[in-house]
């Protein structure tokens, strides 16, 4: 597959009710189109790794209000913003420094700054340095949870699993209060708020350079809203390059490393990079987005799951018994990818 498809979830996303546990049900009348879905994502992540996702519920105000309020922190003086500054060996969530982080030891424009919305114990900046920040990112955070469970419901129907709600039952923190004090169920998949800065005026850089080295994503799935300036691209199946050109009212969605390691490499953590289109040289311009990392709960052990499309070859056998022995956790998965990302 050298394209990334568009698929619609009309008639998904506001059909099926939640249960006990917070497992989802579908109305019988709904099956055929869930089903029918599901067959859709199955040949994507199984292809490319990559999806567009339209009619998927976030109204484009919340979208539109997370972008403008993006853009109004990220212009704030560095000494202001320097005061919410993310220490990822205590906490994932405050503000990355362009250079904190890096997903390449040779890059040379790998320069973003982000904000990233994680965790229990959140800071965001003063009404008087900005008015609504973490309300405005919160809120987009709240609206990708309810599409996550749709999503997790569907993966678990696209791979014929025996508990179709297996990926939802790993995600328990989709469902606790963080402001409980009881509440002990953390994770560290994130909402990432990101901005390319403008390349200065004096400094001439080819249209293509790499402005983000190529990786692949860390947790089970990533919802990514991109504006119009473009730039991400995606290694397709022949090891091809291709545009992920942004499509108005749709979310961007690729898979991640835990996904390929539960499902043996039949849903492969596909790579992409970020370059610096030709837009963005001639008009001077930064570049805003938003991913929002999903990841299961900390403690939910990572090994291959039984299903009719999930391979078992004799290394994935040897590897499954091993992990069941001593299974990584997506808590020391995700940790080790971090590591490797900031230079501590």
């Amino acid at each position: 597959m050298d394209y990334i498809p568009v698929i619609d979830l009309k008639g998904v996303v506001d059909k099926c009710v939640e249960v006990e546990n917070g497992v989802l049900s579908i109305p019988k009348s709904d099956v055929p189109t869930w089903h029918r879905v599901a067959a859709e994502i199955r040949k994507a992540l199984n292809g490319i790794g990559f999806m567009y996702l339209k009619n998927h519920g976030i109204g484009p105000e919340v979208i539109s209000s997370a972008f403008g309020a993006s853009e109004t922190f990220f212009k704030l003086p560095v000494a202001t913003k320097s005061k919410y500054k993310k220490n990822p060996e205590i906490s994932s969530h405050g503000w990355v420094q362009p250079g904190q982080e890096l997903l390449h030891p040779n890059s040379v424009f790998e320069l973003r700054e982000c904000f990233d919305v994680a965790g229990n114990e959140r800071f965001y900046p003063t009404p008087d340095e900005h008015t609504n920040f973490g309300e405005v990112m919160e809120k987009l955070e709240n609206e990708g949870k309810r599409l996550m469970k749709k999503l997790l419901k569907l993966l678990g129907l696209s791979l014929e699993l025996e508990d179709t709600d297996y990926f939802i039952k790993c995600s328990r923190h989709l469902d606790s209060d963080r402001n409980d004090p009881q509440n002990t169920i953390t994770n560290e998949c994130d909402l990432r708020a990101i901005y390319y800065p403008a390349i200065p005026n004096d400094l001439q850089v080819p249209t293509g350079t790499v402005r983000c080295a190529q990786h692949t994503d860390y947790e089970i799935l990533t919802l990514l809203f991109q504006d119009d300036v473009g730039g991400l691209e995606v290694n397709d199946v022949n090891g091809k390059w291709i545009p992920a050109t942004p499509i108005s009212n749709t979310i961007l969605v690729n898979t991640g490393d835990l996904l390929q390691f539960w499902t043996n490499g039949y849903y492969p953590a596909t790579l992409h990079r970020v370059v610096i289109p030709e837009k963005e040289i001639g008009r001077k311009m930064g570049r805003y987005s938003f991913a929002y990392f999903f990841a299961p709960d900390d403690n939910t052990p990572i090994f291959p799951l039984r299903s009719n499309f999930i391979p078992i070859s004799d290394t994935g056998r040897a590897a499954e018994e091993e992990s069941e022995r001593q299974p990584i956790t997506a808590y020391q998965h995700i940790m080790e990818r971090v590591k490797s990302a900031y230079q501590y």
